[in-house]
């Protein structure tokens, strides 16, 4: 059973997002090359970073990161996530009620 690489990617980044992408879908590979790119500034450019899969599930990994192209943003960049402003919201809170309590207990404590 031999390894048959289903994606290039423009970095080793890349690569393992499509890894992540495809063992989503209980298709397990690897990264080929990604240690090369610090080798000369061109060589991500160049193919060198590859996801591998097993032959037998080649067709069905080609599909997978190809529907997944085909809901990308057209300039490539990825679609940012919603932020979620609950959390720095808390954290704000936190930081105001934890001040007043500090200022409350150094005032009971000095007096």
């Amino acid at each position: 059973m031999g390894m048959k690489s289903v994606y290039e990617a423009a970095s080793g980044l890349d690569g393992h997002m499509i890894l992540n992408l495809l063992e989503q879908y209980r298709i397990s590979g690897r990264i080929e090359g990604e240690h090369l790119q610090g080798g000369m500034g061109e060589l991500q450019a160049l193919g060198f970073v590859r996801v591998m899969v097993n032959e037998e599930d080649f067709e069905q990994a080609r599909q997978i990161i190809k529907e997944w192209e085909a809901i990308q943003p057209p300039d490539g960049t990825p679609t940012p996530a919603p932020r979620d402003t609950m959390g720095l919201q808390l954290f704000i809170a936190g930081v105001i009620i934890g001040g007043a309590l500090m200022y409350w207990l150094l005032k009971l404590s000095a007096a």
